[in-house]
C-alpha cells in the first residue's frame, strides 16, 4: 500500500515428508481445498492448519519488529485455519477457509468463500472471495508448515490485503519440456486497515482491481511473474501531522492557499496504483533458495514507491534445515511539493509535505538465520533470529519460534 509449480494431492499413506518440495504439495492441497479429508460427510471435505508461535525482542526500547516490541518472550502469534470444501453440482464445487488469529483476538475471518467451476481437466474458473496472487506464496500464505520461514520475509510480504471480490481463470499446461501456470483476476476490496503500524484503521478499497500471475519450471526450479493495477482508496485524512492536525487539515490548507493539486497528492483518492512480482523457487533435495523481487508504484499518490526483495538459501540434513535470508526495502519518497512556488514564504508548506511523504520511505536491511526440524509428517518446529537495521529507527534482533502443523 504476503505458485510454485508443484504436484498436488496428498493419500493417507504419505510418508514423512521431509523436503520443501513435499511439504509444499501438501500445503498447497489444503489450500486449495484438494487434501485428504479428515472428515467427510455429505461430500463436504475438511481440511485444516495451524500455528503456535512466538517471540521477543533484545531491545525494547529499539524499534518494534514482526508483531513484537517486549524483551519477555511472549507466545501470541497463533492461528488456526478451517477449510471446507463441497460439490454443488457437476464440476461445480464451493469452498470456503475460516481462520482465527491471536492478533484480531481470534476472531472468525472468511479469508476464502468461492464457487469454482472445472471448466475442463486443466482449467477452472472462480468467483468469490479470492486469495489474490501478489506473490510466490500467496496460495498458502497461512499455512506456515508449507515454507521454510516462520512466515515468508517481511520486507516483500508487506501489502496490507491479500484477498480479492472478484473472479479469476487458473490453468496448468505442458509446454515442451516445462510445466507452466497462468491466471487472471478481475475484481475489488473493501476493508479497514492499518497502515501505519498504530493501531489506528482506515477505510480502504480497490476498484478495477486486475492481474496476471504466471509460473514455468521443470523439476527442481520454478520461474514466477506477475503484474497487478487498481484504483486505490484510503481513508487517510484523519492520520495526524504537525500543525496542520491532521492530513484532511492539511489539504483543506493547501487547497484554500491556492495548490489545490498539491493538496490531492495527500489524499489517496482512487489513484491508480500498481504492483510487479518476480521470484525464483529452487528445491534439488539436498539444497533450497528462493528469490523474489516487488515494486509497488503508487504513481501519483501521496505513498512512496516500493522496492522490495530477498534470497534465502539453505541446506537440508535429514529432517533439518538450515536457511539463511538477506531481505530489504528500499522505498522511494513520493514528491507533493512538486509545483509549489520555492520562496521564503513557502518553504513552510514545502517541508512540510516532504516530511509527510518521508514518514512514507522504509529503508532496511534484514539478515534471518533460521532451522526447521520436520517432527513428524505435517508437522514442523521452527526457530528464527532476524538481525533488523532499520536506517531510520536503529537496529534490532527478533528472536522467534513456532510449532506449525497441517491436518
Amino acid at each position: 500500500m504476503h505458485r510454485p509449480c508443484v504436484t498436488l494431492g496428498v493419500t493417507p499413506q504419505m510418508k514423512k515428508i521431509s523436503s520443501i518440495r513435499n511439504t509444499h504439495n501438501l500445503a498447497l492441497a489444503i489450500a486449495l481445498g484438494m487434501a485428504t479429508p479428515l472428515a467427510h460427510a455429505d461430500d463436504i471435505d475438511f481440511s485444516g492448519f495451524l500455528s503456535v508461535g512466538g517471540g521477543m525482542v533484545d531491545d525494547e526500547n529499539s524499534l518494534p519488529y514482526g508483531g513484537y516490541d517486549e524483551e519477555d518472550f511472549t507466545l501470541d502469534d497463533n492461528l488456526l485455519g478451517i477449510q471446507l470444501s463441497g460439490n454443488v453440482a457437476e464440476k461445480l464445487t464451493a469452498t470456503v477457509q475460516l481462520t482465527a488469529r491471536s492478533e484480531n483476538d481470534y476472531e472468525v475471518d472468511a479469508e476464502w468463500a468461492y464457487l469454482s467451476w472445472q471448466a475442463t481437466e486443466s482449467s477452472k474458473v472462480r468467483a468469490g472471495r479470492l486469495r489474490t496472487p501478489f506473490y510466490m506464496y500467496s496460495d498458502f500464505l497461512d499455512v506456515g508448515y508449507a515454507y521454510a520461514w516462520i512466515t515468508p520475509p517481511r520486507e516483500v510480504y508487506y501489502l496490507p490485503f491479500n484477498n480479492v471480490n472478484g473472479v479469476d481463470f487458473y490453468t496448468t499446461a505442458t509446454l515442451g519440456i516445462f510445466d507452466t501456470s497462468f491466471q487472471a483476476y478481475f475484481g475489488g476490496f473493501d476493508d479497514e486497515l492499518d497502515l501505519n503500524g498504530d493501531d489506528i484503521m482506515e477505510s480502504a478499497s480497490t476498484r478495477n482491481q486486475m492481474g496476471i500471475a504466471g509460473t514455468i519450471g521443470k523439476d527442481w526450479w520454478t520461474l514466477r511473474a506477475a503484474y497487478h493495477q487498481a484504483d486505490l482508496s484510503v481513508d487517510v485524512t484523519g492520520i495526524a501531522v504537525p500543525v496542520f492536525g491532521t492530513l484532511g487539515g492539511f489539504a483543506d490548507a493547501l487547497t484554500n492557499l491556492g495548490f489545490a493539486d498539491n493538496a490531492n497528492k495527500l489524499l489517496v483518492d482512487d489513484d491508480s496504483v500498481t504492483f510487479a512480482e518476480v521470484g525464483l523457487n529452487i528445491d534439488t533435495g539436498r539444497f533450497v533458495a528462493a528469490a523474489e523481487y516487488v515494486e509497488f508504484d503508487p504513481e501519483d499518490a501521496l505513498l512512496s514507491k516500493n522496492k522490495r526483495g530477498y534470497v534465502m538459501g539453505g541446506v537440508r540434513f535429514g529432517d533439518w534445515l538450515i536457511h539463511l535470508t538477506g531481505s530489504q526495502s528500499r522505498d522511494e519518497a513520493s514528491h507533493p511539493e512538486a509545483g509549489i512556488p520555492v520562496s521564503p514564504q513557502t518553504a513552510p508548506l514545502i517541508g512540510a509535505l516532504q516530511a509527510v511523504a518521508a514518514s512514507q520511505v522504509v529503508e532496511r536491511d534484514v539478515v534471518t538465520l533460521g532451522t526447521r526440524w520436520d517432527v513428524t509428517t505435517g508437522t514442523a518446529i521452527k526457530f528464527q533470529i532476524d538481525d533488523v537495521d532499520d536506517e531510520n529507527q536503529g537496529d534490532q534482533q527478533v528472536y522467534s519460534v513456532a510449532l506449525q502443523t497441517v491436518f
